[in-house]
């Protein structure tokens, strides 16, 4: 599914036009009913729908599911020696799919080539660009191997034309455009961390971050990156710390589980004041959970996680353009203020294929904070001198001039064990006065859409795409709504406040069942928001499921 999803996905970039991709499959080796979900248009589009113009279904159990989400005038293919379909107002396109792959190529693996086929005769699109995208992903394992799927496309092509002479209602047109990039979202986070500077990745794998630690394996000969497939999550954490603690950008990716085995690691960071970056993607729990599919039911586990107080910030991006962006601030970010930086993600963005313009990313800076050239360490050299920004001078090893203690106790401003309370509380006040910085220096939230709206969409993550698009279902029937969707959760962002006191009625959005971020919302500004739509299912949401369930509430 996800070889033809990614090719359909890229012919359609080739056109010009803009997709966006997510996939959605069991966790149990045996598999069962997996998906790949592409919308296609003209214009940019951040978020998946559960309403087909076309299925290609390979089994019984996807026809019978995915049948009744076909929209009026829509059309699926299916293969009639697996099942046949009943439905009077679409279009039914029975091929022998198995028949087809065994007699071109072989075996019937490759019915997914001969449906691609049959996809881009019924939208009416040329069957070249796709014999050359095959010829491209198949060169490496022979001419043989190509051949066979490039027959396997041709007669799945050629079948549709020759037996179904009614056409399809929508076709495939290319358009001029500007020239995109097609990438998960843990792809464009790796893009934008390679672009900050990264040098050492250190991760165990865990769905659905994995694809971090595979794509800077990749490319760590190209940006001479330091990979290091480790252990366990705890090697993982404690290798990232040190590098960091070292003068190096560095990283590691994981989900809930795999975070848990990190947090002692993580407020290590926090005590030595060592720059470290987490990429947290997460997955439904609790313990294994959902392995393979999408929530935001790790925000408490994130903010609690590690002993004591210390400083830490969290944030999380809304689409995959803010992924790259964020990516790359959150390495600024720990090395200015000198702790943790953790980004949390999902499934439903880390693994969800758009295709985007070329970034500008013109202005971007590396941003070392206060370290220190040789020719500026002040003797004695205090590490952790105290300063009105809480941020202290640092240096890193080598440095002449620059020695020093580090550990994971508390400790005095020349880095030396102290239990002293004044000492201690003094040393604690200074870091935790890093956050009090920051705080002033973040960008204020802001509402997206019209002012003084009927309803007030508020989210975090990647439910932004379904709650941005939920505003125009919401439109046609008479609802101005607007969205607030909150970045940064620790420090936690300013202007929520202000923003939700002279909110008419706003309404949270969570992809958990404890509302955790309205938790945290009340928590923080003291404003409780009353209506909730909450979906823990692992399912991401739709927009018409949240314009539904918004209409639902304002009739309460």
């Amino acid at each position: 599914m996800d070889a033809i999803g990614t090719l359909f996905a890229k012919l359609c970039m080739g056109a010009g036009l803009r997709v966006h991709g997510t996939a959605e499959f069991h966790s149990v080796i045996k598999g069962y009913n997996s998906i790949f979900q592409i919308r296609v248009a003209e214009t940019p589009v951040i978020t998946h729908s559960n309403h087909y113009d076309l299925v290609l279904a390979f089994d019984k159990e996807t026809t019978e599911e995915f049948l009744r989400d076909i929209v009026p005038d829509g059309a699926v293919i299916y293969d009639p020696k697996i099942t046949e379909v009943k439905r009077s107002d679409i279009g039914v396109f029975p091929i022998p799919l198995r028949d087809i792959a065994k007699e071109k190529a072989g075996l019937d693996l490759a019915k997914n080539i001969v449906g691609l086929g049959a996809v881009l005769a019924l939208l009416d699109y040329p069957i070249d660009p796709l014999k050359k995208m095959l010829e491209k992903q198949f060169g490496r394992k022979g001419q043989e191997i190509v051949d066979k799927n490039v027959a396997a496309a041709q007669a799945g092509y050629d079948y549709a034309k020759t037996n179904f002479s009614k056409s399809f209602g929508y076709q495939l047109k290319p358009i001029k455009s500007e020239k995109t990039f097609l990438a998960d979202g843990n792809a464009i986070t790796c893009m934008g961390a390679i672009k900050a500077g990264v040098k050492f990745v250190s991760e165990y794998p865990m769905t659905p971050s994995s694809s971090v630690l595979h794509f800077m394996a990749k490319h760590a000969r190209d940006y001479n990156i330091s990979v290091n497939h480790v252990e366990d999550e705890i090697a993982a954490m404690n290798m990232a710390v040190g590098a960091g603690w070292a003068g190096v950008r560095s990283m590691t990716a994981t989900s809930g589980g795999g975070f848990a085995l990190m947090t002692e690691a993580v407020s290590l960071a926090g005590m030595v004041e060592a720059p470290v970056v987490i990429f947290e993607v997460q997955r439904p729990g609790p313990s294994t959970g959902l392995p393979t599919r999408t929530g935001q039911g790790d925000l408490r586990q994130i903010l609690g996680a590690g002993q004591g107080d210390y400083p830490r910030v969290i944030m999380s991006p809304g689409t995959h353009e803010e992924a790259f962006y964020m990516a790359h601030e959150a390495f600024n970010l720990a090395e200015t203020y000198q702790c943790p930086v953790i980004v949390m993600s999902e499934k439903y963005l880390a693994e969800g294929y758009v295709n985007l313009p070329f970034l500008d990313t013109s202005y971007l800076k590396v941003n070392r904070g206060k370290l220190l050239d040789e020719k500026d360490i002040q003797q004695p050299f205090m590490r952790y001198a105290e300063s009105a920004d809480g941020i202290s001078p640092r240096t890193i090893p080598g440095m002449a001039g620059g020695a020093h203690t580090s550990s994971s106790y508390e400790h005095r401003e020349d880095g030396y064990f102290t239990e002293k309370r004044d000492e201690v509380t003094a040393m604690h006040a200074r870091r935790m006065r890093k956050m009090d910085t920051l705080l002033a220096k973040l960008p204020p939230a802001r509402l997206e859409g019209k002012k003084n709206a009927d309803v007030t969409l508020v989210c975090w993550g990647a439910t932004y795409g379904p709650a941005t698009e939920a505003i125009g279902w919401l439109a046609k029937e008479n609802i101005v709504a607007n969205l607030l969707h909150i970045k940064y959760l620790a420090p936690f962002q300013p202007g929520v406040r202000e923003l939700l006191e002279t909110a008419k009625h706003p309404i949270l959005i969570e992809g958990n069942l404890s509302a955790q971020l309205g938790g945290l919302i009340a928590e923080k500004v003291g404003v409780e928001i009353t209506d909730k739509i909450l979906d823990w299912s692992g399912r991401p949401f739709t927009p018409d499921q949240i314009a539904l369930e918004v209409l639902k509430l304002i009739k309460k």
